[in-house]
């Protein structure tokens, strides 16, 4: 092969390692959580089960081991605590605080249910201190001795009997009702119903007694206070008559009226006085001033209006008569003084009704002035009135108030003493404790459903830990996105021990499946890895197969892998390049005496030593040879490198088998020199750690990868993409 040929191979395998792979499996789905949880649950149904039915059983067990309890229950209503007794807050306006407030009477009303007092009634009732099954709850004889500490004369016995009984007691109001449940949980059943109707019975009649020594009480404080407020009531009457009788007060609301209307009547009049005064002060001084003619009255006397018109006429007669005769005839002289005569009456009538305006006026002032004296005095009169209505006020308010207050007094205390005589109370039994039949604990079917719950999360916490310490992958669909490279084939379980191999020598067994079992779903798989092979970009010639670690099965995928492709009709060379453990030859059968070390030391020609299989002519195989003490140097050689160009020209492809990258530097040797790497890794075996380094080592010297191939996949252990896998596989060992 010349240089050109050698340039055109390298070009050719780096446009190989810019394309991406194609194939019918490029991609697998991602899983969703929730197919991922499906998938964990059915990977890990054992576990669960057992977990569950574990978890399940002892909780059973331990619930079977316990005593039986019963429960007696009483239900109570109990109304407002103003229904009944007498409530002097309410009636004397004094304010009922917490009385009003419903949810705090019911608490108060729940405390003393569950208090020490009611349940030492109890007890001492019915005797429990002295009663051996009940005592044996507190761990102590019957009987006892007083206690030191107890101020109440509680035995020992008793206050035990007392703790025993508060710790299995509850009293519970209901929701939206006024009714109360009040249970007692213990071994005996008619022991139960017993303590609970006989706490209810001591209950109501510590309410009752209340009410009536509240009763009495109120009834002896309301008549020690009723002497006081007499002696009070009477003291305050005493002062007010008095204060009447010195301020000469009778009827103070009437005669406060009298006043109060003269006063006002005066103050009507001095208003209408000096509205009258200031008119004819204003008609004096305008008569005064000789201006008559804006005065009405003076306009309107008949007198000066006639005086007025006889001086007109006159005047128009000498006016005349001068002109006529001229002024010293005898008749205009006459005339003169009849004007004169006239006017001195007209001068004697302005004087007169000056006299009488003046004379008006004064009239008017001094009835002004008089009605201001008047009503002065009627105001110092209505002030001094009101100062003594004050005080009077004062002491008939305090009078009015005590004597209502003895009046309310007598009343309660005439209630007190017919309440104290009445046992009422706000407290019904609706329904009395019955003795109970069935026990409320155990409660098998509360302590199966917390087994489940505890043996779920049993399950989890183990799914959990396992997964978190199992760092292999044994999901395709896991590796796929570890990776970020495609899967090209999944290689289902298979027993290669149990197929035999096509060829002379039919008593070898042998791990090529497509031979020995073409039906078969391992078959099926490398099938599907060859046609992806056969899709890829024809720069494709020379493919070294390789692993992560030793006894990951890449010896069988590159077997089986050359036959399928050679069943397509392509001149296929399967290489045995693993020199250092080399196991192809025994795939099929034939001798390793002579192979590529042969060929790479010069000894044999590479057409000699290479195995043309018997039914599958386009299929050659070349063992490794003999063993060599450098084998990564040998397949590292020019010579290497020389027989894969010349591999290339002869064949359509050339499968290389190599040792595992991880355990010895011979695959990165000799992977350079190919188009393309296949990368094999076992499901369930190859760690996370070893398939990452594997990867990295190939970018680091810049090899292209075909894809991947997971081996020994358990489809029924490997998530819900798979299942086609898993029921083909089933199908065909059920045929078989």
């Amino acid at each position: 092969m010349n240089s050109q040929a050698l340039v055109k191979c390298e070009e050719q395998s780096s446009r190989l390692a810019q394309v991406p792979p194609a194939g019918l499996f490029a991609r697998i789905p991602q899983q969703s959580p929730l197919q991922r949880s499906l998938w964990l649950l059915q990977k890990y149904r054992w576990t669960i089960a057992a977990c569950v039915l574990g978890v399940l059983l002892v909780t059973v067990l331990i619930a079977a081991l316990q005593p039986r309890t019963y429960r007696a229950t009483a239900n109570l209503v109990i109304y407002r605590d103003s229904e009944g007794g007498v409530s002097l807050s309410k009636n004397l306006g004094l304010g009922s605080g917490d009385l009003d407030d419903y949810s705090v009477s019911l608490d108060t009303q729940l405390h003393i249910l569950q208090s020490r007092t009611l349940a030492l009634s109890v007890v001492r009732k019915l005797g429990l201190n002295k009663n051996t099954s009940f005592m044996r709850q507190a761990k102590l004889e019957p009987g006892g001795q007083p206690s030191r500490s107890s101020e109440s004369g509680e035995t020992e016995a008793e206050s035990a009997a007392v703790d025993v009984l508060l710790l299995h007691l509850a009293a519970n109001s209901v929701k939206q009702t006024r009714i109360v449940e009040v249970s007692y949980t213990g071994p005996d059943p008619q022991l139960n119903a017993q303590i609970v109707n006989t706490l209810v019975d001591g209950f109501i009649d510590d309410s009752i007694r209340s009410r009536y020594e509240a009763s009495t009480r109120s009834a002896r404080f309301l008549s020690s206070q009723l002497t006081d407020l007499r002696t009070k009531v009477e003291q305050s009457q005493q002062r007010l008559v008095e204060y009447e009788r010195e301020h000469n007060i009778v009827g103070t609301d009437d005669k406060q009226n009298v006043i109060t209307a003269k006063l006002e009547d005066l103050n009507r009049q001095l208003t209408a006085a000096e509205a009258e005064r200031m008119e004819k002060e204003s008609l004096y001084q305008t008569v005064a001033s000789g201006d008559l003619d804006q005065l009405p009255e003076v306009k309107s006397t008949e007198n000066l209006q006639a005086l007025r018109l006889r001086e007109a006429d006159l005047k128009n007669e000498y006016a005349q008569a001068t002109t006529t005769y001229g002024p010293n005839y005898p008749k205009v002289v006459e005339l003169n003084n009849r004007m004169k005569s006239v006017d001195a009456s007209i001068q004697a009538e302005l004087k007169r009704v000056q006299a009488r305006a003046k004379g008006e006026y004064l009239a008017a002032a001094r009835a002004e002035q008089k009605l201001k004296t008047a009503f002065e005095q009627q105001k110092q009169e209505a002030n001094r009135l009101n100062e003594s209505a004050i005080q009077y006020g004062l002491l008939k308010r305090d009078f009015d108030s005590n004597r209502q207050l003895y009046d309310t007094l007598q009343e309660r205390m005439k209630e007190a003493g017919v309440a104290a005589g009445l046992r009422s109370t706000n407290i019904r039994v609706i329904d009395a404790a019955e003795m109970p039949r069935r026990p409320v604990s155990p409660n098998f079917a509360k302590t199966s459903a917390i087994g489940l719950f505890l043996g779920f999360v049993l399950s989890a916490v183990v799914i959990a830990f396992r997964e978190g310490r199992h760092r292999t992958l044994d999901d395709p669909a896991d590796v796929e996105a570890f990776t970020a490279m495609p899967s090209l084939a999944l290689i289902p379980e298979y027993r290669p021990e149990s197929f035999q191999i096509v060829q002379a020598d039919s008593e070898n067994r042998n791990n090529v499946i497509s031979l020995g079992k073409p039906n078969s779903a391992a078959a099926e798989a490398y099938r599907t890895l060859g046609t992806s092979i056969l899709f890829s970009p024809p720069e494709l010639k020379t493919l070294v197969v390789t692993s992560c670690l030793p006894g990951e099965g890449k010896t069988s995928v590159a077997a089986n892998c050359a036959v399928i492709i050679a069943q397509q009709g392509k001149r296929v060379l399967l290489v045995d390049a693993d020199l250092r453990k080399p196991t192809l030859h025994t795939c099929f059968g034939i001798s390793n005496a002579r192979g590529l070390t042969s060929v790479l030391r010069g000894t044999h020609a590479a057409d000699d030593v290479a195995f043309s299989h018997p039914q599958l002519p386009q299929l050659a195989i070349l063992t490794a040879g003999p063993d060599e003490a450098m084998p990564a140097e040998m397949l590292g050689s020019s010579a290497m490198h020389q027989l894969m160009r010349a591999w290339r020209e002869q064949y359509d492809y050339v499968i290389i088998d190599t040792a595992p990258i991880l355990a010895v530097t011979d695959a990165l040797r000799i992977a350079p020199k190919a188009d393309s790497v296949l990368l094999v890794m076992r499901s369930g075996q190859t760690t996370r750690e070893a398939l990452a380094r594997a990867c990295t080592s190939l970018n680091q010297h810049a090899v292209p990868v075909l894809g991947i191939v997971v081996n020994a996949v358990n489809f029924r252990s490997s998530g819900p993409y798979y299942a086609y896998h898993a029921q083909l596989e089933k199908t065909y060992y059920r045929q078989t």
